[in-house]
């Protein structure tokens, strides 16, 4: 009788812990440094947004950034490869610039993400070949 108890007690309490586990969401219209292949520049302008659940596979980022002659880089997250953490996302990202890829499902991550207003965060992929750094302008956490 006390095993059915348990199980009863696990069975509410399992999705009130599932519900417990921390979310973030940053956004950033402050870029910092892009870098590319061939392409080191301070971002004159740009467009950023995170929101992840921490120890989960459940992230979204989208960066645009604009380069120095008007072109539009994009690092788009597509998949999770890690439990992310207050911190870090870790996955495989998408970059391109004006549309047309530059790198596709290039593993890589987005760190600092836990810092207050003003600080910065960093992406790297592709070994370290694509970079897009920013200032966190916004968040919120729940």
């Amino acid at each position: 009788m006390k095993a059915t108890h348990l199980l009863s007690a696990l069975c509410v309490l399992l999705p009130t812990l599932a519900w417990s586990a921390p979310t973030h969401s940053i956004w950033s219209n402050q870029g910092y440094v892009l870098q590319v292949p061939g392409v080191y520049v301070y971002v004159p302008s740009a467009n950023m947004t995170f929101n992840w659940t921490e120890g989960t596979s459940l992230a979204f980022v989208n960066v645009q950034a604009k380069g120095p002659a008007d072109e539009l880089y994009a690092f788009q997250l597509v998949s999770v490869t890690a439990p992310t953490t207050a911190d870090e996302i870790k996955g495989l990202w998408n970059i391109s610039k004006n549309g047309a890829p530059l790198c596709t499902g290039c593993a890589g991550s987005a760190y600092g993400l836990s810092q207050p207003l003003n600080s910065y965060f960093k992406i790297y992929a592709g070994n370290s070949s694509y970079h897009i750094s920013g200032f966190i302008t916004n968040r919120y956490d729940y």
